[in-house]
């Protein structure tokens, strides 16, 4: 977020990051109320991502059903896509993380070393399908991943302290900083502030797991606590990690903190293992699209030995693109502006539409302008985002070669 603050400018990113914030926020409302609509119209209790967007494409005009047939593979595709993202920018953390650790000890290598060193211990812990397949007591599996994820909250939670404390220190005059960044630069915020918000894919999955899933909306409901938390915790970093280091911010901000300290160095460690457990989780969805929702078509059951042939190849294909372009930033501004304005802003305004074709438009045709908005938003910002990231990894690839 530093990092996307320095492209668009103090004062630009700061406003753009609360207007695309709100627009994300609202569409993930858009798309949930649309599920729940699809739920009572077919009156099923679940519906997932790819199975409503195809029931909302065959509800809507004549001239979109035809995409129904290809929805689920699209969004399958796409969902795909933006975790197998998400994990090669947690490889390239890890990565950088590491390296300046042991440079700081003083084993020098190549960021590509530790992106290759981390495949094995990847690749170990995404193997594991299942924890409670590996324990033989549910009660215990329970107690396990309870303490995983204290320990993961308590590793995060004191890294950001540590963060928060570095970055607020010693703040330079706020006019030496660039109120409006370069246009050109624009898109890779933009990218970067979708990656950073919005992740449908979790989302809708924690609405489904839910005991009371109408908690999950509504003004006070959990989605808009914690997006709201989020999006406000992402301005805090990146305003003031920009308005720190100015021109020197780097792709994270905790490259940027100083490793004569303990306490970064402390932070530096700690995300690094936070993420590193992060990757199966991140994986799952990848895996649970490219596996298990197209083993029954070719007549595979669990636990295939192929599956395991799979989750090596997903491994290494995020190291592979990790070291492609250790550049995390660009590789966040491309999953964002690819993947999530997609997912997050185009999908739902279409299925909006489709789903209110039939019924009306409401006064004025006000749901129609909104769905034409989001489509449109997400059109422009993806396509000009994903172009200049792409153009730019291109670029990147080339002089590292």
């Amino acid at each position: 977020m530093p990092k996307a603050f320095q492209a668009a400018g103090w004062l630009n990113g700061l406003i753009s990051t609360i207007v695309v914030g709100s627009i994300v926020i609202f569409a993930l409302h858009v798309l949930l109320h649309g599920i729940y609509e699809l739920c009572k119209r077919k009156r099923v209790p679940q519906l997932n991502y790819p199975d409503a967007m195809a029931l909302a494409l065959e509800a809507g005009p004549k001239y979109l059903r035809f995409l129904s047939f290809t929805a689920r593979s699209t969004i399958d595709f796409i969902l795909a896509f933006y975790h197998f993202g998400v994990c090669s920018a947690y490889v390239v953390f890890i990565a950088d993380n590491l390296r300046e650790l042991t440079d700081y000890y003083g084993y020098t290598f190549d960021v590509r070393f530790y992106i290759f060193a981390l495949a094995a211990p990847l690749v170990s812990i995404y193997l594991i399908r299942d924890l409670r397949s590996l324990v033989p007591l549910n009660a215990l599996a329970d107690a396990m991943i309870c303490i995983s994820i204290k320990w993961f909250c308590i590793f995060y939670l004191v890294g950001l302290c540590i963060v928060f404390y570095y970055v607020l220190r010693d703040l330079p005059p706020l006019s030496d900083r660039r109120a409006v960044g370069d246009i050109k630069a624009y898109p890779l915020f933009f990218g970067t502030v979708l990656f950073a918000i919005e992740s449908v894919g979790v989302i809708i999955s924690i609405e489904a797991k839910m005991k009371l899933p109408k908690d999950f909306l509504g003004l006070c409901g959990l989605l808009n606590w914690g997006l709201g938390t989020s999006l406000l915790l992402y301005i805090l970093i990146g305003l003031f990690g920009y308005w720190h280091y100015g021109d020197t911010v780097k792709d994270s901000i905790t490259s940027n903190l100083p490793l004569d300290d303990i306490f970064p160095r402390l932070a530096k460690l700690m995300f690094a293992v936070a993420i590193f457990f992060s990757f199966s989780l991140q994986g799952y969805i990848t895996i649970q699209v490219c596996w298990r929702r197209y083993a029954d078509y070719l007549g595979l059951k669990e636990s295939h030995p192929l599956e395991y042939v799979l989750r090596i190849a997903i491994v290494l294909g995020t190291v592979m693109a990790a070291v492609m372009s250790s550049e995390l930033v660009l590789i966040l501004s491309l999953v964002g502006s690819f993947s999530l304005s997609y997912l997050g802003l185009i999908f739902p305004g279409v299925m909006d539409f489709c789903m209110r074709y039939s019924f009306g438009f409401g006064p004025c045709k006000i749901y129609l302008w909104q769905d034409v908005f989001l489509v449109i938003f997400g059109l422009v910002g993806g396509a000009v985002g994903t172009w200049f990231s792409i153009v730019h990894l291109f670029v990147n690839y080339e002089n590292e070669s």
